[in-house]
């Protein structure tokens, strides 16, 4: 069994604790960092930080962007030469509106689409798991749903895992019930961004359906979200809801989880990215990727969190999750 990263296959104990939803490439890109210096460098310094955190391995999931023909993954092979780090390719196009990308709504070719990303690659870079794969506000569109059942067939031929985006937390039921009839395997699902519905009753539900949840957002306490349907509405005033979720409710919903025995399928991130980060100053904008190990793992610890569960939330259930044959 291996992990496949930007740099090759890797042991699974090698990975140390792992970022498992993040957006390195959208971070620096988003404008974050200034001063005219390269990427490469400011994504460099913005990393750095998890040095001696037992941090080893950052999952990008910056899928959109990546199985389109042509695209360069040179930035995430760079970093990987530079820092001790692996880093994990995610490919999709991510969910409505930027589906079209795809160039298809044809479900075979969508499918060759994710096999081909994983077993040939980008110039020879080969994904490492599918995400983030994502459906919309309180709904599943139908392009959405074809990628999903598309990315659930190329599961069963290259073995990797998914990894989705539910819109602030919302159609996680209805993702996993895609999935499964597909003939996904559930234990190699995420299913992501869970911790912006901290609602312990629910969670059991979605995790009836044999799958991992992601509390991937932490830090991510305030947000602007566009109102869908107001793209269009022109120059001038443009509707926005400012959405807040404090940390504080992941932390009471996760040791609850964690209570009660959940903590051998459940992930950990931030799901950083500049705008993120300007509206979150005291989290991101201060410890950028370290806020997880230096901040949320203490206050866990705190919580009543053991250690054990930390080191399967971290460590265990990512190399289990990515793990390929």
């Amino acid at each position: 069994m291996h992990i496949q990263t930007v740099s090759g296959p890797v042991e699974p104990e090698r990975l140390g604790s792992v970022l498992m939803h993040e957006h390195v490439e959208a971070l620096v890109l988003g404008g974050l960092y200034s001063g005219g210096i390269g990427d490469d460098y400011l994504a460099e310094r913005a990393l750095a930080g998890l040095d001696g955190t037992g941090f080893g391995t950052v999952v990008d999931l910056t899928g959109r962007t990546r199985v389109e023909s042509g695209n360069d993954l040179s930035f995430l092979t760079g970093l990987s030469a530079a820092l001790p780090l692996n880093f994990v390719f995610g490919a999709s196009f991510y969910k409505d509106p930027w589906l079209e990308i795809a160039g298809t709504s044809d479900i075979d070719e969508l499918t060759n689409i994710y096999i081909d990303v994983a077993v040939s690659g980008i110039d020879g870079v080969r994904a490492g798991v599918y995400g983030e794969i994502g459906s919309s506000l309180d709904e599943i569109t139908p392009g959405e749903e074809l990628h999903l059942r598309a990315v659930a067939r190329a599961h069963t031929e290259t073995g990797l895992a998914i990894s989705t985006h539910c819109t602030l937390g919302t159609m996680a039921l209805e993702q996993v019930g895609i999935l499964i009839s597909e003939g996904v395997d559930p234990s190699r699902v995420v299913i992501g961004h869970m911790d912006l519905r901290p609602d312990v009753s629910h969670l059991e539900q979605v995790l009836e359906g044999g799958v991992n949840l992601g509390f991937d957002t932490w830090g991510k306490e305030w947000f602007d979200y566009r109102v869908p349907g107001s793209e269009s509405d022109g120059g001038g005033e443009f509707v926005k809801w400012a959405y807040h979720r404090p940390d504080d409710d992941r932390l009471d919903a996760l040791a609850g989880l964690c209570a009660r025995g959940y903590d051998d399928r459940i992930v950990l991130s931030c799901d950083m990215s500049a705008a993120e980060a300007w509206l979150n100053p005291s989290t991101h904008g201060q410890h950028g990727y370290t806020y997880l190990p230096n901040v949320v793992v203490e206050r866990l610890r705190r919580a009543g969190v053991s250690d054990d569960s930390l080191h399967r939330m971290l460590v265990e259930n990512p190399a289990r999750i990515l793990a390929v044959a």
